[in-house]
């Protein structure tokens, strides 16, 4: 039988291992370290970059937020000078309806009524005058019915004969009425608004 004998193990082969194991774990060690600040550094410099987008998208936020305001005050002062605008085109469209009114008042009228008051509340005129005879008032009343481009409703408020009649006996005096007549939408209405 062979006997083989193994050689015992020097102090310096046992130094050289332990001292590539140190070094290796030296360099893990290093490497570690330089990539866990590699990595911090990398961390800090994307967290940096998110605080600067951050802080812009806050400052144009700010602009946006201002200019949205600014826009609110274009628009709130677009709407006044619009019901400017209406109010003007209605008071044009307005002013020549008086006297359109007064005219087709005046052709509806028969020869032999005569108007003494005319007045004006809202839409609603109240008519006064004098006729000789209640054809003559119904006439009138039938001619206001005939415009409803003109007027609406017309209706006889009062028909009353003159104090005069009873104490002059059979001549004939003058009926004084009252007629309320609507003025017709069209006859008013303001020329159609634009946008």
């Amino acid at each position: 039988m062979d006997r083989t004998v193994v050689a015992p193990v020097g102090v310096g082969q046992l130094s050289d291992s332990r001292q590539s194991f140190l070094r290796l774990l030296a360099i893990f060690v290093l490497s570690g370290a330089a990539a866990s600040m590699l990595t911090s550094y990398l961390i800090g410099r994307s967290t940096d970059g998110q605080r600067a987008n951050i802080a812009l998208l806050e400052h144009e936020g700010s602009k946006l937020d201002a200019q949205i305001k600014e826009i609110g005050a274009l628009e709130s002062n677009l709407q006044v000078l619009r019901e400017r605008q209406n109010a003007v085109e209605s008071l044009q469209s307005m002013r020549n309806a008086p006297v359109r009114m007064m005219s087709a008042l005046v052709q509806s009228t028969p020869e032999t009524v005569v108007l003494s008051a005319v007045t004006q509340v809202g839409n609603r005129l109240t008519i006064s005058g004098s006729a000789p005879s209640n054809g003559d008032i119904a006439q009138f009343l039938k001619n206001l019915e005939s415009m409803p481009a003109r007027f609406d409703h017309p209706e006889l408020v009062e028909s009353v004969a003159a104090e005069q009649v009873a104490k002059a006996g059979p001549v004939r005096m003058p009926l004084t009425f009252s007629i309320r007549v609507d003025l017709a939408v069209g006859a008013t209405a303001a020329v159609p608004k634009a946008g």
